[in-house]
């Protein structure tokens, strides 16, 4: 509040706060009901591979802090700009006072604090890469999309869903790409807010990638690591793109998955070649390299050589 205080006397605050929460938008003030419990305790995570029954999981604090901002004067409108974690949102503990304050705080959120579209962070879609990410099963996104839908819905709002998604995370393979476009084409997306998976130090998907193996179990575990091998499964992210079907068709046949063609094109003209540069390295087409600026078409020089003769 104190910080938020501040941003209002600011000569050029227009009484829009673009985000009021953080890397983890709804974790705020959460920890171990039992502290002695949560120092003997050997998980590596509170909330994977399920959510720890010892973490609060009350979203009232968080309530607070969003009507409290909104009834400042000077507060136009206050927004999350992504960070939600809807996992917790979804989780059901034996506490129904929390319960209840996790489907107040779900409404409040997408009525009053969503700019018009919220982002999300399911990040893949195979559950097994899940898995290696520490976050929930898709399944949860699908949970999670239909409350926002309906809410939406209710409310008479025309809001979107934003999600975010890797490649190049270890333990993804490009079937597992592939899987991702045809799961993302179902649900209507056209993926912008996508990215390759970058080493960061002090993390375990670092040390998997690093070693090959899962620090934990010591499991054999691929990395795409070359950039054949990322762009390989990062062109998957836009299969809606002209310009990157064709070499999609060539990798689906190369994994051996061809049915996955008809479930990306079906109902679509047959491909027409490549007009524009394709992020498929297994696709070669000379007319697609990228010229430099001191280059000029053959046709255009030999006339302009001959207007010098």
């Amino acid at each position: 509040m104190r910080e938020v205080k501040q941003v209002i006397e600011m000569p050029d605050f227009k009484g829009n706060l673009s985000d009021l929460g953080g890397p983890s938008a709804n974790m705020y003030g959460m920890s171990g009901r039992n502290k002695n419990a949560c120092e003997k305790c050997r998980r590596p995570s509170c909330v994977h591979p399920q959510i720890c029954p010892n973490l609060n999981t009350d979203h009232s604090k968080l309530l607070d802090i969003y009507r409290s901002v909104d009834a400042l004067p000077g507060i136009k409108h206050s927004y999350i700009g992504s960070g939600v974690r809807y996992d917790l949102l979804l989780h059901r503990s034996k506490d129904e006072a929390s319960n209840k304050a996790a489907m107040e705080y779900t409404r409040e959120l997408i009525c009053h604090h969503v700019s018009g579209r919220l982002k999300v962070a399911p990040e893949h879609t195979s559950d097994r890469v899940l898995y290696l990410m520490r976050k929930p099963s898709f399944s949860q996104f699908y949970d999670f999309k239909r409350i926002f839908d309906r809410i939406n819905r209710e409310e008479g709002l025309r809001q979107q869903i934003i999600p975010y998604f890797i490649s190049s995370h270890p333990g993804c393979h490009e079937e597992d790409m592939a899987e991702l476009a045809v799961i993302t084409k179902g649900l209507d997306f056209h993926l912008e807010q996508v990215q390759d998976f970058t080493p960061t130090p002090m993390t375990n998907a670092t040390e998997t990638w690093y070693t090959g193996y899962d620090p934990y179990t010591l499991e054999p575990i691929f990395s795409a690591k070359t950039q054949k091998e990322k762009l390989a499964q990062r062109q998957f992210f836009f299969w809606y793109k002209p310009e990157e079907r064709r070499g999609i068709e060539q990798s689906l046949r190369r994994i051996g998955r061809p049915d996955l063609i008809a479930k990306l094109y079906s109902g679509m003209p047959p491909s027409q070649g490549n007009k524009h540069k394709s992020y498929n390295p297994n696709f070669r087409n000379e007319n697609n390299r990228a010229k430099h600026h001191s280059e000029k078409p053959r046709e255009e020089k030999r006339g302009r050589d001959r207007r010098h003769r």
